[in-house]
């Protein structure tokens, strides 16, 4: 490090920005030239210099930027520079030095052509010595090459000796043997074959690889796991614990769950209620400087996609020691809240706890229970339990109502539930049913979160609390246009507009052909939820204290905090609590951020290849649908299934369509409008499971 700095400094300082080896090892004389020759070989490949003819530079001297190819698509791609402003940059394909999609690179820019902020060219290309590529293998004759995903109109030659057994149409892994000057120099080996590129469940096990989700643990981690399975719940634990277990406790999930994290308890009392809510207390088994914790970590979250979980922790603790099992005693953290009869909250303590669940209940038992169509078989199987679900009903209507009330968002969306066969493969797609226990849970599980976030902010810990800043300005000015397109109140959208206004529009538009798109547009205007050390609040909720409190079984966050309390719990005192968490909260903030970001985006590829591969069985069927999107080249189909396809206007013969106000396609030629929200009927024409990607066309 101290070598590199003195390297730095003597090519800052250095009149001509090429600095040659020879008066570099002059001036630093303290050190060999093999050391030197050594660090700037190693600066060099990752871009922190350039090598010319001249000698060594910086290659800020020469007017260089960092940045990252983000697409690439046959004659012109983009980079994105390493700025404030992520500045997208144009650049033409014969300027892109066989640069990759997501590779680092060095560019020399310039100011760009009309409509476009700068133009540029590759200068270096810095690639990541562990990089790896998937894509589709093609063979067919002599020749052999591979389709990446990134690059989908870009060939890259396969060395045949590294075939193995893959075929054609599988999904590969590859990496790069030979870098030519131009993309089609390039030379790929194959490293991995997932299997047949035509079945969703071998694309989504290669997305899981390119979004660094591991499926297997490491045998240290699973090691521990095992010991702690092998330990279970014994009674030394129950020291210093509050004894719950004569409490009327459950738990509600789906009827498959395994990782249950959560249970509650509800009691009324003179004035109002006391809710209980008893989370897994995995801290206990989970301790700082292990290697279930470092691995923990590394995950950041359980990832689920279609029927399948990657979980964030081993099954011996996920679905064993940690998950509230039915009749069996369970170490938990438990925030107990005292509520009034308007469901405010007037007092909550946390502690730790011994639970002993009474019944595992299913989502769609307890919703028949509170809708009154339960079977008497459902009815005596939950007669421990009932009263509590009744009176859980009562409040969580109170506690939904208060939510709203206060001007908490209710953005729709069709979440999808994938129906598997015993092969993997989808056999139905519907739309997930929320029913009134889903949304009584979410209801419960906020006042928890709510005090989590309180106890943290109030007693000024180090803490990881949920945040959702407030939208931004400029993309409220894109909201404010489509409001006024479609005649609803926009003067009031600007900077620092109030939540409830916005849920406002929302109410609106609801049940109206223009309700994807309002919805939508909402959505993209406010800020990405993220975590964060600061107690900022949550926008959308409308709560200035927010945390993830509920699920340490599957977020890491949640974990964090759980460790927290803990420590005030034990009366350790403020200064060793801030010396042990203050830089771990900033830690854990930022990386369980980016950690959710790329499990969303894996969880979302993963299903659009399912539907992919389940739309390929009604190629040539008509199906109605709703205009879910416009674009210049085409507009989005959204089906009554959930399952979204394009219609490209190029397939549409004739016509001549433009894109107006972001909101519709008009067609100049024939008098023709789309519109987001209306009704259609498409005909599924191709499906590419891959890119998980549907093709329709207008019937």
């Amino acid at each position: 490090m101290k070598l590199q700095k003195t390297i730095e400094k003597i090519l800052r300082e250095t009149k001509n920005p090429y600095v040659p080896l020879k008066l570099i090892c002059t001036r630093a004389a303290s050190f060999s030239k093999p050391q030197i020759r050594s660090c700037l070989d190693q600066m060099e490949k990752s871009g922190q210099v350039l090598f010319g003819e001249q000698g060594f530079a910086l290659p800020e001297r020469l007017d260089l930027k960092r940045g990252e190819i983000v697409k690439v698509a046959g004659s012109f791609g983009f980079a994105q520079l390493d700025d404030e402003e992520k500045t997208q940059v144009f650049i033409p394909g014969r300027y892109f030095m066989g640069a990759m999609t997501g590779e680092q690179v060095l560019l020399r820019t310039r100011p760009g052509r009309v409509g476009m902020s700068l133009e540029g060219e590759v200068v270096q290309v810095i690639p990541d010595p562990d990089g790896a590529f998937v894509g589709v293998l093609h063979l067919s004759g002599d020749s052999c090459f591979v389709v990446l995903d990134c690059m989908p109109k870009t060939e890259i030659k396969v060395r045949r000796s590294t075939l193995g057994e893959a075929k054609d149409g599988d999904k590969v892994l590859v990496k790069l043997v030979v870098r030519g000057r131009k993309h089609f120099g390039h030379i790929a080996a194959i490293e991995r074959v997932f299997g047949d590129s035509g079945r969703a469940k071998f694309c989504a096990d290669a997305i899981l690889h390119q979004n660094h989700i591991k499926l297997n643990f490491e045998p240290e981690t699973l090691q521990e796991a095992a010991q702690v399975f092998e330990r279970g719940v014994c009674p030394d634990d129950f020291a210093g614990r509050e004894d719950l277990r004569d409490w009327v406790i459950c738990t509600i999930d789906s009827k498959e769950t395994k990782d249950i994290d959560d249970a509650i308890s509800l009691q009324k009392t003179a004035d109002g209620y006391q809710l209980g809510v008893h989370i897994a207390d995995v801290s206990h088994y989970v301790r700082p400087d292990t290697a279930l914790d470092s691995e923990a970590f590394e995950r950041g979250t359980s990832v689920y996609y279609a029927n399948s979980v990657v979980p964030m922790l081993p099954k011996e603790l996920s679905n064993g020691v940690c998950s509230l099992n039915p009749d069996e005693d369970r170490l938990a953290l438990s925030c107990i809240a005292q509520l009034d009869e308007q469901g405010r909250i007037k007092d909550y303590r946390f502690a730790k706890t011994i639970i002993r669940s009474r019944k595992k209940c299913a989502y769609s038992e307890v919703n028949a229970l509170l809708d009154g169509t339960a079977s008497p078989d459902i009815v005596e199987a939950y007669a421990q339990v009932i009263d509590s679900l009744q009176l859980m009903g009562q409040l969580a209507q109170i506690l939904e109502d208060n939510r709203f009330a206060r001007g908490a968002m209710n953005i729709e969306s069709n979440e999808s539930k994938i129906i598997m066969d015993e092969e993997g493969d989808p056999v139905d797609i519907v739309v997930r049913d929320r029913g009134a226990s889903e949304k009584a849970i979410e209801e419960l599980m906020l006042i928890a979160n709510e005090c989590a976030a309180n106890l943290g902010r109030k007693n000024k810990l180090p803490f990881v609390y949920r945040v959702h800043e407030d939208p931004d300005g400029i993309k409220l000015e894109t909201l404010r246009t489509i409001l006024k397109a479609f005649g609803y109140p926009y003067t009031d959208i600007k900077a620092g507009v109030p939540t409830k206004k916005l849920a406002e529009i929302l109410d609106l538009s609801r049940g109206k052909p223009e309700q994807i798109l309002i919805h939508k547009m909402v959505l993209r205007s406010m800020a990405k939820a993220k975590y964060s050390e600061q107690p900022l609040g949550h926008y959308s909720l409308s709560l200035d204290d927010y945390a993830h409190f509920t699920s340490p079984i599957r977020r890491y966050p949640d974990l964090s905090i759980h460790r927290i309390i803990t420590d005030f719990l034990s009366g350790v005192p403020a200064s060793e609590i801030r010396a042990r968490y203050d830089d771990f909260v900033v830690d854990s903030s930022a990386h369980s951020t980016q950690c959710e970001i790329n499990a969303m985006m894996a969880e979302r590829d993963c299903d659009d290849a399912y539907k992919a591969q389940y739309m390929q069985q009604f190629i040539g069927q008509d199906m109605p649908g709703i205009v879910s999107g416009v674009a210049p080249y085409g507009f989005y189909v959204q089906l009554e299934n959930s399952c979204e396809g394009l219609v490209r206007l190029a397939t549409i013969e004739g016509s001549d369509y433009e894109l107006v106000d972001d909101i519709k396609l008009v067609d100049h030629a024939g008098g023709k409008t789309i519109s987001i929200g209306d009704p259609i009927t498409v005909k599924t024409t191709n499906t590419n499971v891959s890119l998980g990607q549907v093709d329709f066309a207008l019937v």
